[in-house]
């Protein structure tokens, strides 16, 4: 059977994919880049935003009218199962990627239905090595906000064990894997259900041998607190990316009370503050979500004074979109013209602050992780852009000559 593989999302969700199309080797499946050539199709999906989950319905109704056996996988097959269940012909849940082989197996092929036991680390084992390999670190996450609907598809905390994460990334490591990005919901949560914590583990990945980088995925702010003077210790060895990605979701303590996110600006600042003053270099990445529902013009305004003040070097700025059982749909929803103006406003905002930061790194000389030709990331996860031929997978010094909004550029 001829199996065609798509996937959307997230870092985490990327992962998965990878999982998938692993798993399905073991089953001596073959997988196909042509899906006109396929048998069955597998849409491993995003639910994130509306418009996210529009189109992944879009792509499952395209690969039905091609007559594919679709079987819709990740997180709009959880979230939103019994929408989904009536287009496709098997869902897989996210906490199932590595299950894939054996599902499709005993669904298409030995026609069976039985339940499958479910070890989460098992995922580990299905991840390939490649220049830049995620590597999961937990499932689900333990936050309440009200707006979220990942929470619905990836449940609770369930994090996987340190030593098992760090057998993996050496064995990741040892294959020729040059770039960790350490991936989950939340990583600053990793460890809260098992007794263990991120720094810990941190300091376990950059005692591993090799010359390599990784770079820890998102944050909630909320969860960074108890942790984060060893945090910022485990941050300043040199194997870590200095970037710190913490979503801030809006400027203004109402709209962050009513989203439920469990801290307060001035608590927010604070930590980025802590960072900024204790590692060099730092680059700080955060995300926006204009037009929820109770955020007023004032509020929208705050949003905007506070990003001027912490001035971040990119900011993921997304129009709030209604999202099926969560709190925040259930509120008054603000006009979508409104929602556009305020994005409009935002994007222009993001691009003079991260055209502001890149121009700081003009004449530096930077260590940079080569990834395809005349292109590479920094030591801070900075875009990088050079002329000159250079291995890739190489790590080299870079002079930085010349900064665009989102890059930079420089000579060997």
């Amino acid at each position: 059977m001829k199996i065609y593989v798509e996937g959307y999302g997230c870092t985490l969700n990327i992962a998965d994919t990878n999982i998938i199309e692993n798993s399905l080797k073991e089953f001596n499946f073959e997988i196909t880049d042509n899906v006109e050539d396929a048998d069955l199709v597998i849409i491993n999906t995003c639910v994130v935003r509306l418009e996210t989950e529009n189109r992944m319905f879009a792509r499952i109704n395209y690969f039905k009218s091609l007559d594919k056996k679709v079987v819709v996988a990740g997180c709009l097959a959880k979230a939103l199962k019994k929408k989904v269940e009536n287009l496709a012909d098997l869902l897989i849940m996210p906490r199932e990627a590595h299950l894939s082989g054996e599902i499709i197996h005993e669904h298409f092929v030995e026609k069976n239905k039985k339940e499958n036991t479910i070890n989460l680390e098992e995922k580990l084992k299905y991840i390939s090595p490649s220049l830049i390999t995620p590597l999961p670190i937990c499932e689900g996450c333990i936050g309440e906000c009200s707006y979220c609907i990942v929470k619905v598809a990836r449940g609770r905390l369930i994090s996987y064990s340190r030593e098992k994460i760090v057998k993996k990334a050496e064995e990741l490591i040892n294959s020729g894997t040059k770039c960790l990005l350490i991936t989950a919901q939340d990583t600053a949560c990793y460890g809260f259900d098992i007794n263990d914590n991120l720094p810990n583990l941190i300091n376990d990945l950059c005692s591993i041998n090799g010359e390599f980088i990784m770079r820890i995925g998102m944050m909630h702010a909320k969860n960074v607190g108890d942790i984060l003077d060893d945090l910022i210790e485990a941050y300043k060895d040199e194997k870590v990316a200095k970037l710190l990605h913490l979503p801030l979701q809006s400027g203004d303590d109402g709209v962050l009370k009513a989203m439920k996110r469990g801290y307060t600006v001035d608590e927010f600042i604070s930590i980025v503050n802590e960072f900024r003053k204790k590692i060099e270099d730092l680059t700080f990445v955060t995300d926006i979500i204009v037009g929820f529902p109770t955020e007023t013009e004032e509020a929208f305004e705050n949003t905007l004074e506070v990003l001027r003040k912490i001035k971040p070097d990119y900011i993921h700025g997304a129009k709030y979109t209604s999202r099926k059982y969560t709190e925040a749909a259930r509120m008054k929803q603000i006009d979508t013209k409104i929602r556009k103006r305020r994005s409009e406003i935002l994007d222009k905002l993001r691009r003079e602050l991260s055209y502001m930061n890149n121009k700081k790194y003009v004449g530096k000389k930077m260590k940079v992780l080569i990834t395809e030709e005349n292109k590479g990331i920094t030591h801070n996860f900075k875009v990088v852009r050079f002329n000159e031929d250079a291995d890739i997978g190489a790590f080299k010094e870079i002079k930085i000559t010349d900064a665009k909004t989102f890059g930079l550029f420089g000579n060997l």
